[in-house]
């Protein structure tokens, strides 16, 4: 019976990689790449790996990107690009619901939304008021 549990166990393996990470350090790289690289599967994996570093060599060590909140940012899921309006607006430009954009890429591979139409207040279902009463 020994055997059979001995057998079942799994073992996890690290994937800590010091000189990989290190290396990445040194050249600058952005969390997100660095994350591909090691094979991680989330930040804060890559976060404990940085700590687990600095602690070997102590001397502190991070990456661009690695505490920035993602929400944030655009992101593109399996159903699209996802903006919501708070992002709109650190943009300044005069963004209404139901809005239609085009996108751009410029040459610098920048993203670029160019308004096409605007919702007016035509496109609304207007929802009978009430005054309260039962």
């Amino acid at each position: 019976m020994a055997k059979k549990n001995e057998s079942k166990k799994r073992i996890v393996e690290s994937k800590y990689d010091a000189p990989l990470l290190r290396q990445l350090c040194e050249e600058g790289a952005d969390a997100q790449t660095a994350k591909k690289k090691l094979g991680l599967a989330s930040l804060q994996s890559l976060r404990t790996h940085l700590m687990r570093l600095s602690v070997e060599d102590n001397q502190l060590r991070t990456l661009p990107g690695l505490y920035e909140r993602s929400n944030s940012r655009v992101r593109v899921t399996k159903h699209g690009i996802k903006i919501t309006l708070k992002k709109l607006e650190a943009i300044e430009g005069d963004f209404q619901i139901n809005s239609e954009f085009t996108i751009e890429v410029d040459e610098d591979n920048r993203i670029i939304l160019s308004p096409v139409t605007a919702a007016g207040p035509d496109d609304e279902e207007e929802a009978p008021e009430s005054d309260g009463e039962a």
